[in-house]
């Protein structure tokens, strides 16, 4: 796999806004991430991002939902790549475990099906449940 052109490492939420089951998230390429041993993984944080929308003039969708909610109030994870065993590592919340919404995240962040490990986190605990 070309670490240059395939996934991309970074935090997320599943948040039920209008109906709807909304994916934010914040990413960047394998390559502009940051190494944490092992790993590669997205420097900025939950907290810090989720701040950052509540003031953001230019994404609309995440300041609303930012300032509507806390940032642990929703089902979270990260998006991590380990070079030693060239995979993606998905940590999240339990809720999130659904077949159907793996495969959003997996293609908003552009990982090959069979190269992403998923397991549960229990730091990624929400109060709000999804539809």
């Amino acid at each position: 796999m070309d670490e240059r052109n395939v996934g991309k490492v970074g935090i997320f939420w599943l948040v039920q806004w209008q109906g709807r089951i909304r994916l934010l998230s914040a990413s960047c390429p394998i390559a502009e991430g940051e190494p944490y041993g092992d790993m590669i993984t997205y420097g900025t944080g939950h907290y810090t991002t989720w701040n950052r929308w509540r003031k953001s003039k230019v994404a609309p969708l995440e300041r609303g939902i930012a300032n509507a909610f806390e940032y642990e109030e929703w089902p979270r994870g990260r998006v991590s790549y380990c070079r030693n065993t060239r995979r993606f590592l998905l940590l999240c919340d339990g809720k999130i475990m659904r077949e159907d919404l793996l495969s959003l995240i997996r293609g908003a962040f552009k990982l090959p099906e069979e190269q992403v490990t998923v397991d549960g986190d229990p730091h990624y605990r929400s109060v709000e449940n999804l539809a």
